[in-house]
């Protein structure tokens, strides 16, 4: 299926502002909300005004798409999850949708039932009071999900928009999944030879979570609730790593693989 929004160039006012914004504001912001989110001291007024200033991102590309096309907004968003699903989470692949959602819920109190209802189908009522602070975390709680919204939606989402845009081409590949962000998960800068050996196995031994970006010791993703699902520790693991054919690099013998 073609995801693509248009073909054509945006104008080249428009690219250049989205540019600017993405650049000035959202990725120096993303800077200071991962500081935050790295020690767990982010409080809410920090995630919804983070969650603002990305949701105005996609805003902006909704405005360069609509000229130049007949897509409309909630199509527009659905697909844009589509193109940049979110390496690693199997749970939450609606985050573009959610966070535009949490968005407007909190700007106008009250959500249009009809533009989000599947996602109420899905998460129930979609408020101001569906973020919640726990010991400096900001989690999505509703009566069947309850996940840390900080890690799984919107951290992502900075790292998809932070992929070195700039030029008015990049913005419209960016736009129709051209130029794909992405958190970088199950990528492994490797040569695969015996010099790297010992690299790959602290990287094996001290994977990341794909949902929440945390090490296993401080991964809450076991905790979380998907619906009928729980979370788990989805390790960022190098699918070609072998342990026996690794140690044998390091050891410089054969025994391992025996």
């Amino acid at each position: 299926m073609n995801l693509e929004v248009y073909n054509v160039k945006s104008e080249e006012e428009d690219a250049k502002y989205l540019l600017s914004y993405i650049n000035d504001v959202l990725i120096p912001s993303s800077k200071e909300f991962f500081s935050l989110l790295d020690d767990n001291n982010v409080l809410l007024h920090h995630a919804f005004s983070f969650n603002a200033i990305l949701a105005h991102a996609i805003d902006y590309m909704v405005f360069i798409a609509k000229k130049v096309s007949d897509v409309k907004r909630k199509d527009f968003i659905s697909n844009f999850d589509q193109r940049y699903g979110v390496d690693g989470c199997a749970h939450i692949n609606n985050k573009f949708r959610l966070l535009d959602a949490i968005n407007n819920s909190f700007k106008h109190v009250e959500l249009e039932q009809k533009r989000y209802s599947d996602l109420i189908e899905m998460y129930g009522d979609l408020t101001f009071h569906s973020l919640a602070p726990i010991e400096g975390k900001i989690f999505f709680k509703s009566s069947s999900y309850k996940f840390d919204y900080s890690r799984v939606v919107m951290r992502p989402i900075a790292v998809i928009f932070n992929c070195g845009l700039k030029t008015i081409d990049d913005v419209d590949d960016f736009i129709n999944g051209r130029i794909c962000g992405s958190t970088g998960y199950g990528y492994f800068d490797y040569d695969y030879e015996p010099h790297d050996a010992i690299d790959r196995m602290i990287d094996a031994c001290n994977p990341e979570c794909m949902d929440c970006g945390e090490s296993g010791d401080d991964c809450d993703c076991p905790n979380f609730i998907y619906g009928n699902d729980r979370g788990d520790f989805s390790s960022n693991i190098d699918p070609s790593f072998e342990f026996g054919d690794v140690m044998s690099d390091i050891s410089g013998t054969r025994e391992w693989s025996k």
